[in-house]
């Protein structure tokens, strides 16, 4: 009996130990905005199994997006891996997966507006119409900073839930929403906030690469480098159109992306090492099937 004991006591002890990927989790019951991106890395580390052993996907507390950077920086341990834009200091302090999780389908934007105000999107004609407007924004979130840069007016809430209700009570006059995010976010809300409406005609664009990121430390670029080869592998095959369709084609087609105008600003922060030459990794509308 002692040697059985002995023996599972070292089967145990001598097994790897589960790479640990430690994640944000949803900001309340009703958001579920990377449910998709999870899925594509929880996708990327099934694949890695055989190679790289086990692993463990751990949900964190809540924390800002300022907060999770500084968590990944400073290599707490808190989190250990995030999905944010990229942003010069990220390129600098942290390590990317340069892979655009949703094919920056997140830079096609749509706007949630008061279903009052829609005659006032009617004519719009360039970007000096829509600087007419307040856009609505979270505290921290980097698309801030994006739109200030391009002379936007941007109104910023601290809560996430609250921006639907700072919308709703005429605090700004758009609250700018990625196209992977706002229909969910308008299906749950409309019997609540009956005034609220998805503009018809209009897209807001500009480059925003979300990548996941992780900590520059031995550890932070083993995680990082399992990542990237399942999803290299992922893209390779296929799986990765296939779960971006299953997620997002519905989004594409409900918001009728295809017809839309668009208007176009630029991100400071996008740098050289951008992979915009590798067509794979980009959603573009007009070429979508």
């Amino acid at each position: 009996m002692r040697l059985v004991t002995a023996l599972l006591i070292s089967l145990i002890t001598s097994a790897p130990k589960p790479m640990e990927y430690i994640y944000h989790p949803p900001e309340s019951a009703n958001d579920v905005r990377y449910t998709y991106h999870w899925e594509i890395l929880r996708t990327a580390l099934e694949r890695t199994k055989e190679k790289w052993g086990p692993y463990r996907m751990v949900p964190s507390e809540f924390m800002t997006e300022r907060r999770q950077a500084f968590e990944l920086k400073h290599a707490t341990g808190k989190l250990t891996v995030m999905y944010l834009s990229t942003t010069p200091d990220f390129e600098r302090t942290l390590i990317p997966i340069r892979i655009p999780v949703d094919k920056n389908l997140g830079g096609y934007c749509v706007f949630l507006i008061r279903k009052e105000d829609r005659a006032r999107f009617a004519d719009i004609q360039s970007l000096d119409d829509l600087r007419k407007f307040r856009f609505g924004l979270g505290l921290g979130w980097i698309d801030v900073d994006i739109l200030r840069a391009s002379n936007f007016k941007v109104v910023t809430g601290s809560s996430y839930e609250g921006l639907f209700e700072m919308l709703a009570q005429k605090r700004f006059d758009i609250f700018l929403r990625a196209a992977v995010e706002v229909l969910d976010e308008y299906d749950q809300r409309k019997s609540r906030l009956p005034g609220l409406y998805i503009e018809d005609d209009i897209t807001f664009y500009y480059p925003l690469p979300m990548y996941f990121w992780f900590p520059k430390t031995p550890e932070g670029k083993r995680l990082a480098a399992r990542a990237e080869e399942g999803m290299r592998m992922m893209i390779a095959d296929g799986t990765y159109d296939r779960i971006f369709d299953k997620y997002q084609r519905w989004k594409i087609e409900r918001l009728h992306l295809k017809q839309r105008k668009i208007f176009r600003i630029g991100n400071p922060n996008v740098g050289p090492e951008t992979p915009f030459s590798d067509k794979r990794l980009w959603f573009d509308p007009q070429t979508y099937k």
